[in-house]
């Protein structure tokens, strides 16, 4: 009997550790509470007598640091992580704990004045976290912008001063301002003092500095460079690129992202996601459709056949949210390029029920309609595509044909679209871990 419980407690555990929202919970659990405690006790405990009024403003800079190492992890993409709770969500944890750490910063300067090198180190490296932040909440984080009108305007007309490349330079200007807050902490003779402190301040600080030189010698001398074989216009401003490996490692799954790069060419030389349109695993080579939006994107119409491609990837989890929930039908609801995971996603899933929803702004805009004829041949498969986006009762229409408690939905798309068929979904009766959107933007 206790061997049967012990099993069915594994299970269980192992069930709840692949629902994305449990795990999204555990990380932020993790980053909040568990991983600054033990520094957080060695100050309580060996903080001298002398400085204990001061105990509550080093805490709060114990935090505000740990919380920074823990946004740096995190800018490392961590693909075990990434399955479990998907990039834009490791983004968003990125995001918003470098904002706390950037206010418990402030509020330890505010409370604990300083002099000399200490005070200098201290100050340069709160104003360069502060000041990389300001930046990156407009350039690098889609997840603000999608959802704030004025700043995405003010995102798109500082994109013709300042490319992406710079963005990603400059955002790497955290690492000098954390240099100098090891500096400030080293400089401080009672801190230096607190011998368990510092060991696991030196452990953290070891760690982290670890797993991002492992991440950059991963991308520079580990990731498999392909070779550009393909490029198709496929609409006014989508193009589709096909790109030939040397050899694919069960890294990629249907519906998964990749970063690419050309490594030979001035200002591409920066990864930039874009979604599989196809199973490379099962086609041999990757096929990726891009609209023409930025500056990178706008040059790869110009990249010549043959030009060295680095791949970065695959990342997502479309294929393990089905993977996860047998057994059940597939709604999915699409818009303009957001159809582009989907398609491989369906060629691979086509055992199961499929019904998709695919609205574009103008009839030039559809991709593959030739796949979308075949598969309309195929028992499982349904479609509805139109011009101009579904109304909220053709869904309700849908959803009283079908159970959806034996249901789950895929959402992708533009930011406006993801939000507005969540909340339709949720009002309708749908539980959240029956939806899931991997929005596309940072």
């Amino acid at each position: 009997m206790t061997i049967y419980r012990f099993k069915h407690l594994q299970e269980v555990s192992g069930s709840m550790l692949k629902n994305y929202k449990f795990g999204n919970g555990l990380v932020w659990l993790l980053i909040i509470f568990v991983l600054p405690l033990p520094l957080l006790q060695a100050t309580y405990y060996e903080l001298p007598a002398l400085y204990h009024d001061t105990l509550m403003p080093i805490q709060f800079g114990t935090l505000a640091y740990i919380w920074m190492l823990a946004a740096i992890y995190l800018a490392t993409r961590p693909r075990w992580l990434d399955r479990l709770i998907g990039l834009p969500s490791m983004y968003l944890v990125h995001g918003i704990i470098s904002i706390l750490a950037i206010g418990l910063a402030f509020v330890h300067k505010l409370l604990l004045p300083s002099s000399g090198w200490i005070k200098w180190t201290g100050d340069w490296g709160l104003y360069l976290f502060i000041a990389v932040g300001v930046y990156s909440l407009i350039f690098l984080a889609g997840w603000l912008t999608n959802r704030v009108p004025v700043l995405n305007h003010l995102k798109h007309w500082l994109e013709t001063l300042f490319q992406h490349e710079i963005s990603v330079w400059l955002h790497r200007l955290n690492l000098v301002a954390t240099a100098l807050v090891i500096i400030h902490v080293i400089l401080i003779p009672y801190i230096l003092a607190m011998h368990n402190y510092m060991m696991l301040f030196g452990a953290y600080t070891g760690i982290v500095a670890l797993s991002y030189l492992v991440s950059v010698y991963r991308v520079h001398f580990q990731q498999p460079t392909g070779e550009l074989i393909e490029l198709d216009q496929l609409a006014d401003n989508v193009v589709q690129l096909s790109v030939k490996m040397p050899r694919l490692r069960r890294q990629f799954q249907t519906g998964d992202f990749v970063f690419i790069a050309f490594p030979n060419l001035p200002g591409m030389k920066e990864p930039h996601p874009f979604s599989l349109a196809n199973n490379p695993l099962a086609d041999g080579q990757l096929e990726l459709i891009v609209r023409e939006d930025g500056d990178f994107t706008k040059s790869l119409a110009s990249v010549p056949i043959g030009t060295p491609v680095k791949i970065l990837g695959g990342y997502g989890r479309f294929q393990n949210f089905i993977d996860e929930h047998p057994g059940t039908q597939l709604v999915m609801i699409s818009g303009g390029i957001g159809v582009v995971p989907l398609l491989s996603l369906i060629n691979h899933n086509l055992e199961k029920p499929i019904h998709i929803f695919y609205s574009v702004q103008k009839q030039t805009d559809f991709l593959h309609l030739d796949q979308f004829d075949y598969w309309n041949t195929t028992p499982n498969f349904s479609s509805q595509l139109q011009v101009g986006r579904f109304k909220d009762a053709q869904l309700e229409n849908y959803l009283a044909t079908i159970d959806v408690n034996h249901t789950i939905f895929l959402v992708s798309g533009p930011a406006a679209l993801g939000q507005h068929w969540q909340r339709f979904l949720k009002k309708h009766g749908i539980r959240g871990w029956q939806i899931y959107y991997e929005e596309f933007g940072w």
